[in-house]
């Protein structure tokens, strides 16, 4: 069996994860419990298990291995998912906590009670598409590293991974999950920390200064795997360094990779990616609920500032990691990426560096790092969705007098229900990078629950008419550009199909918030809301 060492690794950290959630079994006996772990986590244990639910395989493994393709370009997607959590802490962290209980739908019910099946039910159906789009980028990564690793087919993966991710929920609960997640955030972020020490001490001498130096004098691996001449004199090289050498002499002028500019895209695409991650996190239902799983407004906002201090340190190791790995694959990359497999050239850089570096001990840390990142973000997600399809939809709707009892057996149905949907969604998209998938992602949840939740703590004026018009036209017409972009259409509506849907969706929807609530009258109980929501 190839890589023994590397799957046993691997095998040793999924085994924690399922005692951890086997151990808080008996934290899913009530409804609060399972949802939200009774909001009785510290802000210690609840900031990293944010960051261990928010640095999932998208930045692990698709930014790192972005930033190996296009240098300084690469590392967008960074600074916006960091960016993101500065308007979350400044804008809807403690109102969030101050008005909410379970769910994003319940602040908004708390404001419009009179049309609380209506918001429900759309909130819902946003969480749910949300979740399980989600769900795919975390489970096609899983798939692509066990390939790696063992050899596998790709179906046996993605089977593996729903049903483990299935599991933690339907076992664990909200409390199970979080305390995998700030477990698996350790992991992961002592696994980037370890890569980047290691890369700078085996390639560079211990001089982190070396990194840049490379950087600036290499053409970035997109750019040179265009040059045929440039493939074929990077392989024939002894070393990392004389491929290196050998593209540059052959495109004296080209760019490098810490040259801004090279893999940016043009500005309508730039755009509409950047307004996606910006807003992204404000309507991110798996991140939002994590405020509810400690006791107050003030623990929310700490749990958060842990998460952005944890954040900026990895996102910025995630850079220099990239440039290590560009340097030290760089023959391989410009083989790969000219044979047409950028997707995994992206998404399976990191466990190649771990492989070349440190051989299967350290390819096992970094492959246990991105499955780590895998299961601790699928599990939030996973009872994020079910925490809204069971309280939202069966509790909210379908049967507002059900018991706690009837209302986790709906739950955990329902998490095993969106397993299998997302792993079928998985099936169909493999083929494509899980960092812009997950910007997809951000673009939809932009488009939906950030302007309803940004209107509903800080807007007076905000009716419940226009609370849900404005969701509902920001789920349709993301969804509609999104799938536009699978199925590889080059327009839609007359409008020209981007890299993300946000430019579209995200201003319509915010127009549509604002002209309803202009012309209608709906206002809920703003006074007592806005009282409640702000402390006062």
């Amino acid at each position: 069996m190839e890589n023994l060492v590397a799957l046993t690794i691997v095998g040793l950290g999924i085994l924690l994860s399922v005692y951890i959630s086997f151990y808080h079994r008996r934290s899913t006996a009530s409804t609060a419990n399972y949802y939200v772990a009774g909001g009785g986590l510290s802000p210690k244990v609840n900031g990293l298990a944010m960051l261990g639910d928010y640095a999932s395989a998208a930045s692990f493994l698709g930014v790192a291995g972005a930033v190996a393709l296009s240098g300084v370009d690469g590392w967008w997607l960074a600074i916006g998912f960091f960016a993101a959590w500065i308007v979350v802490l400044i804008a809807i962290s403690s109102p969030l906590k101050n008005v909410g209980k379970f769910t994003v739908a319940d602040v908004l019910n708390a404001r419009f009670g009179n049309n609380a099946k209506q918001i429900r039910t759309v909130a819902m159906l946003s969480t749910l598409v949300l979740c399980v789009m989600y769900l795919v980028p975390q489970i096609v990564g899983a798939g692509h590293l066990f390939g790696l690793l063992l050899g596998w087919d790709y179906l046996p993966t993605v089977l593996v991974t729903g049903s483990l991710m299935a599991l933690f929920v339907i076992v664990g609960g909200m409390k199970g999950t979080s305390y995998n997640q700030a477990i698996q955030g350790a992991i992961l972020f002592g696994a980037m920390l370890f890569l980047l020490i290691f890369g700078i001490i085996h390639l560079f001498g211990g001089n982190p200064a070396g990194v840049i130096e490379a950087s600036e004098h290499m053409v970035p691996a997109k750019l040179a795997a265009a040059n045929p001449a440039a493939v074929a004199a990077a392989a024939a090289a002894s070393d990392p360094g004389a491929a290196v050498d050998a593209v540059r002499a052959l495109m004296p002028e080209a760019a490098s990779a810490v040259t801004p500019g090279v893999g940016l895209r043009d500005f309508a695409n730039q755009a509409s990616l950047v307004l996606a991650l910006f807003l992204g996190v404000l309507g991110l239902p798996h991140i939002l609920i994590k405020f509810y799983t400690v006791s107050n407004a003030t623990e929310a906002r700490k749990s958060a500032e842990i998460t952005i201090w944890g954040l900026a340190i990895f996102y910025a190791a995630i850079f220099f990691v990239g440039l290590i790995a560009m340097y030290a694959l760089y023959p391989e990359l410009l083989k790969m990426i000219a044979a047409g497999e950028v997707g995994k050239a992206k998404n399976m850089t990191m466990p190649m560096l771990g492989d070349m570096l440190g051989g299967q001990i350290l390819m096992g840390v970094i492959a246990a790092g991105a499955m780590a990142a895998m299961l601790s973000t699928s599990a939030g997600l996973l009872i994020s969705a079910t925490s809204s399809l069971a309280h939202d939809l069966y509790k909210g709707v379908i049967n507002p007098d059900s018991t706690d009892e009837q209302e986790l057996k709906f739950a955990k149905m329902g998490a095993f229900f969106l397993a299998i949907v997302a792993i079928a969604m998985s099936v169909w998209l493999k083929s494509e990078n899980v960092a812009m998938l997950v910007g997809m992602c951000f673009g939809i949840a932009a488009s939906t629950f950030a302007p309803a939740l940004v209107f509903a703590v800080w807007w007076k004026k905000l009716t419940s008419q226009a609370v849900i018009w404005g969701m509902a036209v920001g789920l349709v017409l993301s969804l509609l550009f999104t799938f536009s972009k699978f199925f590889g259409e080059t327009t839609m509506l007359g409008l020209d199909v981007l890299v993300n849907p946000a430019l579209y969706s995200v201003p319509a929807a915010v127009l549509v918030t604002v002209v309803v609530s202009l012309m209608t009258s709906d206002r809920g109980d703003t006074e007592e809301f806005m009282a409640k929501a702000h402390g006062k």
